[in-house]
């Protein structure tokens, strides 16, 4: 696409004069200064599960109830010895419950990081970090089996995001360093970011597994307005690396993984009532699993040896081979709209995602489906393993985690098989609608996201699937529409999939699933709230799960995977907040679920039939 003529662009690079620096100032706290503080998280967590249904009246190993919980205490300590200088540091101190008077409490150091400013322009940070860039290339896309989460199960939530750094604007924690700095101008520019980071994944175990390593980097820029019609140009160019250290342990083989990207936001017309936007990112991949082999770097020399015999040597030293190669491209265009007086904003948009795009940063997910279940992972006489469920993806920290994996990650068709790694799913073509109604002010958010794709290249086959994949939620302010002067919040969440295939009868796919979410908080007396909601997912169909090998190709495909299923969760109880971020809730949770599948020959289902009671109680507590 052509933004400018060449004059034009030639006349706003000389404009380019910058008039100022700018960096981040260690706080974002006005009342925050210079000294020493103390501050954390406290936490008591104590929950009982109970099994029940037709399956645990013929179990007779599975104990009925289990009980657990913990007691944690995140002291941190935050210096900041000048304007341009902070540290802090998290000590946690954890005992699960039953451990009395100290007996197996973990000390261990949760967060450790400093930050500031370099001669007031250069903001850098070294230690833990939150990094996010676009969702193709550093995201962490939200959780499966959540559309907009009901109060009532908050709490539970809340929990798994703070013990897995999720922060809710889709950063990925990180441990390393980052540099940045900003500038501004006063003419053409308007402004001029640029951000790099480098940071390590894991650990050599000096073995067979090397160091792993991730950097990269964004630079944004945004001119003033342009022309008489608003026009403004916003340009971003991103860069992501990881990749392994093959000079770290003495593992012989490793990954590398690029992907670029520049996204822009193009205003065509920006009036006080009217925006109209061009927005989009493209960009590539290239993906490949490297061999460290010793190579001879000359010709063989024969040399007299310690007992006067001759020896042949040869110099040599260590290369690193390519032994598997990939490539592909993404690219997402559309047009934006607003009308700002009603916060209404339509977008629609074209997307394109290669079958072999691989960006491990965006693409791995929240959470680990390939992980067993904490709580009765199996169930009944055979002992078969259990499928998740809505009640284990709302408590079950076993299943979440922040980690960057090196592969597509398995994933669960029932609960999102159209968009399993968000927008960075390859092999995916076709339109999205977007209509997001979101006031500043206003008694009712509401958003509505459909999309129309179908795959690129056939697996398994050369019939491709379709996809449909539609989601909707509300959060209703009653207390605002009504007038009362107390807590009253109403929430409503949908999701709908199909997915289909056509073809001979072993190629046919036809599943469907449906997610559906509603609650309420309300505030009955002063700051003692009634917790209600409810989580209803079906799916029923065919569909055959893919085994991933070299990244995101299709090794093989086990037996289809034919599912009947159903599951309703319930959760109701009270919470007392004694402050805004101090509070004690008491709640019950109920969760039954069904199978009615038929199972394809020499295939066994799942448990099936069961349900599960809880009764927790959470106090936690930021200061």
């Amino acid at each position: 696409m052509r933004l400018f003529s060449l004059p034009r662009l030639l006349a706003l690079t000389l404009a380019l004069l910058p008039v100022a620096a700018s960096a981040q100032a260690p706080s974002d706290d006005p009342d925050e200064g210079i000294g020493l503080r103390f501050n954390g998280m406290g936490r008591t967590l104590l929950q009982q599960t109970n099994l029940g249904g037709n399956l645990a009246d013929e179990d007779t190993v599975t104990p009925e109830s289990q009980t657990d919980g913990e007691f944690v205490l995140d002291l941190a300590l935050n210096a900041q010895p000048n304007s341009n200088t902070e540290v802090q540091g998290v000590i946690r101190f954890r005992n699960e419950f039953g451990g009395f008077f100290g007996a197996g409490v973990n000390v261990e150091v949760r967060e450790l990081w400093a930050r500031g400013v370099v001669a007031d322009v250069i903001r850098y940070r070294v230690g833990d970090m939150d990094k996010v860039l676009t969702p193709y290339t550093l995201y962490l896309e939200e959780e499966d089996g959540v559309v907009l989460e009901p109060e009532v199960f908050r709490p539970q939530k809340d929990v798994l995001y703070y013990e897995e750094f999720y922060t809710g604007r889709n950063t990925r924690r990180l441990q390393g360093a980052n540099l940045g700095f900003g500038l501004e101008f006063e003419q053409g520019l308007e402004a001029l970011d640029v951000d790099a980071f480098v940071a390590r994944l894991r650990g050599t175990n000096f073995s067979d597994t090397p160091t792993r390593l991730i950097s990269g980097g964004r630079a944004s820029m945004s001119t003033v307005p342009l022309t008489s019609y608003g026009s403004q140009v916003n340009l971003g160019a991103n860069v992501v690396y990881t990749w392994d250290d093959l000079n770290s342990g003495n593992a012989n083989e490793g990954l590398r993984n690029w992907v670029l990207s520049t996204d822009f936001d193009i205003a065509v017309l920006d009036n006080p009532s009217f925006n109209l936007s061009v927005i989009g990112e493209g960009g590539l991949s290239t993906v490949s699993l490297s061999e460290r082999v010793r190579e001879a770097t000359g010709l063989p020399t024969t040399v007299t040896g310690p007992d006067g015999g001759s020896v042949v040597i040869q110099d040599s030293a260590f290369v690193v081979n390519s032994i598997f190669e990939d490539d592909d491209t993404f690219i997402e265009v559309g047009l934006r709209s607003v009308y700002k007086p009603l916060d209404l904003s339509v977008t629609a948009r074209f997307v394109n995602v290669g079958p072999d795009f691989f960006s491990a940063a965006a693409q791995s997910k929240r959470v680990d489906f390939s992980r067993a279940l904490g709580v009765y992972n199996r169930l009944g006489n055979d002992r078969l393993e259990r499928l998740p469920t809505l009640f284990d993806l709302t408590r079950d920290a076993e299943l979440y985690t922040f980690r960057v994996s090196e592969e597509l990650m398995a994933y669960d068709p029932r609960y999102s098989n159209v968009l399993p790694y968000g927008n960075a799913t390859p092999n995916r073509r076709g339109a999205r609608l977007g209509i997001d109604y979101t006031p500043a002010e206003g008694a009712l958010d509401a958003s509505l996201d459909l999309a129309l794709l179908t795959e690129l290249r056939g697996q398994g086959t050369t019939e491709l699937k379709d996809f449909l994949h539609l989601r909707a939620s509300a959060d209703v302010d009653v207390a605002t529409l009504t007038g009362l002067n107390r807590l009253f919040d109403v929430t409503l969440g949908l999701q709908v999939e199909d997915t289909s295939r056509g073809g001979v009868e072993v190629e046919q796919v036809d599943l469907s699933s449906l997610l559906f979410e509603a609650g309420f908080a309300f505030e009955i007396y002063n700051r003692l709230d009634v917790l209600a909601g409810t989580k209803l997912r079906t799916a029923s169909g065919r569909e055959y799960i893919p085994i991933f090998e070299n990244f995101n190709d299709v090794r093989d495909f086990p037996a289809p995977f034919d599912i009947d299923d159903q599951e309703t969760l319930l959760g109701a109880g009270l919470r007392y907040r004694f402050r805004d971020d101090v509070y004690l809730t008491v709640q019950f949770q109920h969760l039954s679920y069904t199978n009615d599948a038929t199972p394809a020959e020499g295939v066994t289902l799942p448990p099936e039939d069961y349900s599960f009671g809880q009764i927790f109680a959470l106090y936690s507590m930021f200061f």
